[in-house]
């Protein structure tokens, strides 16, 4: 069955798979029933069995009719089913036929009124569907929104407490303020390597202690510049950049005394202040170069320049999100658009084909007719081959056993013919006797 309906094309293939298997059995049948048709009438012919005077035929020959007819009956019994599932279609269609001229108008109405029931009952589906899977979007889009509406009302607190809408920076780009203080620390290696070499370190230990000590003053110049910027919202920020300032002045005073001395042996010479001055306004420029960097770099609100910061980055994020989701949405609004209208066009065919129902019903009745015809053809011409070997098994029979006979002579039974089989197939009319 497909879709409540016959699949007459896998009963064919079956019916000409099971009447090609019968047909070798057959004549597999056949060939051995003409061995002992020709054995038995040679045997009864020597007996003069059957005798001139007897009516009936021998037991011999009335075995061979005996296994003739259970062969038949075999094919019956294998076949008679695949007639019954097109005969059925066809009584059926009949009676929907029959149904459909009495009640035609009642008929019409009631099926037109379950497919606009499925439709809706389709429909309903898949807004459901629809409506779940838009809800997870939804719920999704929420948790990503969380953080950018967090960020967004604290950007608005600091905000009314600074009275100001975005921080008020001068040197924009980060990247050019990390090379600058990267610059820094770069230009610091070489004058601090000499230094260090002093010590007798091996060269692995002087560049890691040189690149230490160079950090430290883009380190101290941005901290320093922050401290300042920012000095007004954080009362603490003012100490801490004088802390950072003598840091410097400490550290610079001490690398610059050894810088000299390390220049004046070089060279062979005392060392000299102006040297030290001179190592100590090198470094002070660089320092306050990196001072100006970043005090120009930040807001003097630290908050409102964070919050800014991480609205500005949650912003993005969402933003991104946003059209990944929009265009999830449209694709989901697409598929259901799309589903509902080969729904729709389905239903509509299906009105159409009310409106043809009659003819639709003839169609699959003459269907099965010619299927049930063409089947039981098929299995009356099997039957005819089981017969006419039959026959030719007899006559083989009587005629050894005519030649074996003393007297040549023909019994009373023979002439009344061969018996015949019960033939299943032959009697079965067919539903299209045209």
């Amino acid at each position: 069955m497909k879709n409540g309906k016959l699949n007459f094309d896998a009963i064919m293939d079956s019916v000409l798979g099971l009447i090609s298997q019968q047909k070798n059995k057959v004549d597999e049948h056949h060939e051995r029933m003409l061995k002992q048709a020709e054995k038995m009438g040679t045997q009864d012919g020597s007996l003069d069995l059957p005798q001139i005077e007897d009516s009936q035929v021998s037991p011999h020959e009335g075995m061979l009719k005996h296994e003739y007819q259970k062969f038949i009956a075999e094919l019956w019994k294998k076949g008679k089913p695949y007639l019954d599932g097109p005969h059925l279609e066809f009584k059926t269609q009949t009676e929907k036929i029959e149904d459909l001229k009495n009640n035609h108008k009642e008929l019409i109405e009631s099926e037109k009124a379950l497919i606009d029931q499925k439709k809706m009952e389709d429909d309903k589906f898949i807004q459901k569907d629809f409506d779940i899977q838009k809800l997870e979007i939804d719920n999704y889009e929420k948790v990503v929104q969380r953080d950018y509406l967090t960020a967004k009302s604290e950007l608005e607190d600091v905000q009314e407490r600074t009275g100001r809408m975005a921080p008020i920076i001068h040197f924009k780009s980060k990247i050019l303020y990390v090379l600058l203080l990267i610059g820094i620390g770069l230009a610091e290696v070489p004058l601090n390597m000499q230094i260090f070499q002093k010590f007798g370190e091996a060269f692995f230990i002087t560049i890691i202690m040189a690149s230490s000590l160079a950090i430290s003053i883009p380190v101290l110049a941005h901290f320093t510049g922050v401290f300042i910027k920012q000095r007004k919202e954080k009362k603490e920020f003012l100490f801490f950049s004088v802390m950072c300032v003598l840091l410097f002045v400490i550290f610079n005073f001490g690398v610059s005394i050894f810088r000299a001395y390390v220049l004046a042996e070089n060279i062979g010479e005392e060392s000299s202040y102006l040297n030290i001055v001179i190592f100590t306004c090198l470094n002070l420029i660089l320092f306050f170069i990196g001072v100006l960097a970043a005090y120009f770099s930040h807001d003097e609100s630290y908050e409102l320049e964070h919050a800014h910061g991480k609205f500005t980055n949650e912003k993005a994020a969402f933003d991104k999100e946003k059209l990944k989701i929009q265009s999830q949405l449209k694709a989901l609004e697409t598929t259901k658009n799309t589903r509902l209208q080969e729904r729709n066009e389905q239903y509509t065919l299906a009105k159409i084909a009310i409106l043809h129902k009659k003819d639709t019903l003839i169609t699959e009745r003459n269907r099965a007719v010619k299927v049930y015809d063409e089947l039981l053809n098929a299995f009356i011409a099997l039957e005819a081959m089981v017969d006419a070997g039959y026959r030719i098994t007899v006559e083989k029979y009587r005629a050894s056993n005519l030649m074996h006979r003393k007297n040549h002579l023909s019994p009373q039974s023979w002439a009344k013919g061969i018996p015949t089989l019960d033939l299943k197939f032959e009697k079965t009319p067919e539903l299209d006797p045209n």
